[in-house]
């Protein structure tokens, strides 16, 4: 290995550990926030995401549509969905078309809710990312949005070194 493919992996050693660190941290930051949100009353992230789907779909869902984005699982969106009929947010019906399935619809509370909680997320986001200039958010959506794609696609777009 030649000098100069030596000091590549290098950097790209520290470009990996910095960026994970730094995506770790961020997820911390997010994940305190969110509590923070939750401990304060207003829907989590992963709850308003959830209402604003199903509200932007325009009709009542199978539990299978949200188990992609934050859920990864029907179990896990099940367990949502649980936590949101508790609280009055949205409730199950019988699938007209298919008898073994249920359907979620939004309740006018959890319509209300969302549109509160939507507003209050976006004004906590304006105040915390309010430092970075519009080209640094340009950026920043540019490198989430193809970090993101490497990671749903399993790109080999990023392989090592060819030196």
């Amino acid at each position: 290995m030649n000098q100069a493919c030596a000091e590549s992996a290098a950097l790209d050693e520290t470009f990996e550990n910095r960026f994970f660190t730094l995506l770790s941290r961020i997820c911390r930051q997010l994940v305190q926030h969110a509590e923070q949100i939750k401990a304060s009353g207003m829907l989590s992230p992963p709850q308003l995401w959830f209402l604003k789907r199903l509200y932007d779909a325009g009709a009542p869902q199978p539990i299978s549509f949200f188990a992609d984005g934050v859920y990864s699982n029907r179990s896990n969106a099940s367990q949502m969905i649980d936590r949101l009929e508790a609280e009055g947010l949205v409730y199950r019906i019988s699938n007209p078309r298919d008898r073994r399935s249920v359907l979620v619809e939004l309740t006018d509370a959890g319509v209300e809710r969302m549109h509160h909680a939507e507003a209050s997320h976006m004004q906590l986001a304006r105040e915390l990312l309010a430092p970075l200039s519009e080209s640094e958010r340009i950026a920043a959506l540019s490198t989430f949005e193809r970090v993101l794609s490497l990671f749903e696609n399993d790109s080999d777009e990023a392989g090592p070194c060819s030196c």
